[in-house]
């Protein structure tokens, strides 16, 4: 059984660090556009037979009830990483054999991403997907799904890497631009808007009037564009 499994942060408190840009109600109108667009893309790849969420967020659950989605309750806060790995305990006890923790911030990600990163796992133990400046995990596949005992952060992809090494597992490192971008700060936004076009996210940040702000910071950040 193909598994995807989507951590979903309380959407009430989410991407703090766009608070300079956005107001609390627009954060987590944004938060739940980009799950949208990642729910999207999950549901239109051809190569996954199960999609599960682990959370507590009311918008999640709904989603996950309107779709046929598999709920895991972390119960409480326990952080991305303890949310991850007691998830990852249900999945295998509910029968998956590979295991794709894809974030609900992507919103670039589309279902050849996914099929994509399936297909390369069918050749090794373990797929990891790095962030745009390659110290994050923004996706990571493993078969058996408790191949790797994951750890979030900035930084990462490294001990990840590591870890599969010191495992003997054979493993594979994709880059993928459109996984790769995870929305967390304004040049996050500054890199998604121009590829965004169609998404729920670019029209949520339209209806914000947010995309002249956007151009002018990329406009005035030397930073934005370089990967």
């Amino acid at each position: 059984m193909r598994y995807a499994l989507v951590p979903v942060k309380d959407l009430t408190h989410a991407k703090a660090r766009l608070s300079a840009l956005l107001s609390p109600v627009e954060r987590r109108a944004l938060a739940a556009a980009m799950l949208d667009d990642v729910v999207a893309a999950l549901r239109q790849a051809s190569t996954l037979d199960r999609i599960a969420f682990v959370t507590t967020d009311a918008t999640a659950l709904a989603m996950a009830a309107q779709f046929g989605f598999e709920v895991i309750d972390e119960g409480f806060g326990r952080g991305e990483t303890g949310a991850v790995e007691l998830a990852v305990k249900v999945c295998v006890e509910r029968g998956a054999s590979a295991l794709a923790v894809i974030p609900a911030d992507i919103p670039l990600l589309t279902a050849e991403d996914v099929d994509g990163i399936m297909h390369h796992g069918e050749h090794c133990a373990v797929v990891i997907v790095p962030s745009w400046d390659s110290r994050g995990t923004n996706a990571v596949l493993m078969r058996p799904p408790d191949a790797l005992q994951l750890r979030f952060g900035s930084w990462s992809f490294f001990p990840h890497v590591k870890q599969a090494k010191r495992k003997g597992l054979p493993y594979k490192v994709i880059r993928l631009p459109r996984v790769a971008l995870d929305v967390d700060t304004p040049v996050d936004l500054t890199r998604l808007v121009p590829h965004a076009a169609g998404t729920r996210s670019y029209s949520a940040l339209e209806r914000m009037g947010m995309l002249p702000r956007l151009q002018g910071l990329s406009l005035s950040s030397p930073s934005v564009g370089s990967s």
